[in-house]
């Protein structure tokens, strides 16, 4: 099941597929599990997707 993790200072979520990742993330990277509080995401909520787009630069001639 889907989890989210909140930082208890700064307000920063993160979305992760299951507890064990937002775990391993908040002891590797986010400074320990007390740092952050973890709620589980209902299966029904609608994920958000993150769009990207490569950017090149374009030549000007002159």
């Amino acid at each position: 099941m889907a989890c989210k993790i909140t930082h208890r200072v700064n307000d920063q979520q993160i979305r992760f597929a299951n507890r064990d990742a937002a775990e391993r993330y908040a002891e590797i990277m986010g400074g320990g599990v007390d740092n952050w509080h973890f709620t589980i995401v209902p299966s029904g909520e609608s994920q958000r997707g993150v769009v990207t787009e490569s950017v090149r630069p374009q030549r000007v001639q002159s």
